[in-house]
């Protein structure tokens, strides 16, 4: 049984790469001496939120590339330059779908490959290294963090690869 049907496979590659984008990548929560933080993180920024206490240098908001110079350990540093580098990657997807979105057949006539299976390609790896990031944060966060972008990329991904393109 086919999960998308083989006539709107682009548009639904268009829509999984935007989806993928406004996913947030992990959601971390932890407690520490009556001081809980919330953190969601999405591929181009970071919110976090503190309850509790008011902390000096403190930056609630911060952008990707940003993250591996504030953090203090080195595994989540290394959290931060690989978010940055499913940053990077997801660019490629990104300005392809918009491409994609306004010519549709050109892209197809031009590329040598299905396009719906570059997206499905690079989804995938935009979900393997976010999915390398929240690991390091899931090691390295006393809390509970769920890697939500990297799942919704990961099936995504195996949605486009396996769409039926007669």
């Amino acid at each position: 049984m086919a999960w998308v049907k083989s006539e709107y496979a682009g548009e639904f590659a268009v829509l999984a790469t935007w989806l993928v984008g406004l996913a947030p990548w992990s959601v971390s929560l932890f407690e520490v001496q009556r001081v809980t933080v919330v953190a969601l993180r999405f591929l181009p920024f970071r919110f976090q939120f503190i309850f509790g206490a008011t902390l000096t240098g403190e930056r609630p908001f911060l952008w990707t590339w940003q993250i591996g110079g504030f953090q203090e350990s080195a595994p989540l540093a290394l959290a931060g330059t690989i978010a940055t580098a499913a940053l990077a990657l997801y660019l490629l997807p990104l300005g392809l779908s918009l491409v994609y979105y306004r010519a549709e057949d050109r892209v197809e006539a031009a590329l040598p490959v299905d396009p719906v299976r570059v997206f499905g390609v690079l989804l995938g790896l935009v979900g393997l290294a976010a999915l390398a990031a929240s690991g390091l944060f899931v090691a390295s966060f006393p809390g509970v963090t769920v890697p939500v972008g990297p799942f919704v990329a990961l099936v995504l991904s195996a949605l486009l690869l396996t769409v039926d393109r007669a």
